[in-house]
């Protein structure tokens, strides 16, 4: 009995992290064979079971694409079954998946514009509320709350909270406190930070939003 030789494999994909809700593009490379060109791809989200995604003859440069719409962090399988000179193989990618964060300024009386950007106006003796939310649900795990400045024509970062809990409906809700804030611009951001504990998605950046105080 005589082995087989043996041939490269690969799988590839469009991006290493995805937003939440995106279609990952996935190209399995298949090298030199001598009868068969099949590959098969498999997606593996995670803490879920292993499911085909796409089986076909590789194109003339040894490829084939599929897409997949991320449920969470996925390893992408590629097999090749081999044929009568070249073994078996198999390659693997595991990308990453991010959450959603919606975030949501209340309290504010009236909105501005500056520059094109939208700023939520407060009252100077209003705290302003900012309540996030997280999709998947993420009930237990952490959002922070970033605050940053606006002077001397550059953005500066004012404070970055502990850790707010979500709740059982994955949302939080923090208080801002400003001082000598009269006249001055300001934006909040959230980040989910995922623990140990939740190995289906990543830390994840919400965007900003603006606002500004008068008296």
């Amino acid at each position: 009995q005589v082995s087989r030789a043996t041939t490269s494999l690969s799988v590839a994909a469009n991006a290493s992290t995805y937003a939440y809700g995106a279609t990952a593009t996935v190209t399995a490379h298949l090298g030199t064979t001598y009868n068969g060109r099949t590959v098969s791809l498999y997606a593996t989200p995670s803490g879920g079971k292993k499911t085909l995604v796409k089986t076909g003859t590789v194109d003339s440069k040894g490829n084939l694409t599929a897409t997949y719409k991320l449920v969470g962090n996925t390893t992408f399988t590629a097999s090749y079954a081999g044929d009568h000179r070249y073994a078996p193989a198999t390659a693997t990618r595991t990308v990453s998946d991010q959450v959603k964060v919606a975030q949501a300024l209340s309290g504010y009386y009236t909105t501005t514009t500056y520059s094109g950007t939208t700023y939520r106006v407060y009252h100077h003796t209003v705290r302003p509320t900012v309540t996030t939310t997280v999709s998947p649900n993420k009930s237990g795990q952490c959002v922070h709350f970033q605050v940053q400045q606006y002077y001397s024509g550059a953005w500066h970062t004012l404070s970055t909270s502990g850790c707010f809990t979500l709740g059982s409906k994955s949302t939080v809700t923090a208080r801002l406190s400003l001082s000598h804030a009269v006249n001055q611009k300001f934006r909040v951001r959230s980040e989910y930070v995922h623990s140990s504990k939740d190995t289906t998605n990543v830390s994840t950046w919400g965007g900003w939003q603006y606002l500004t105080v008068r008296t």
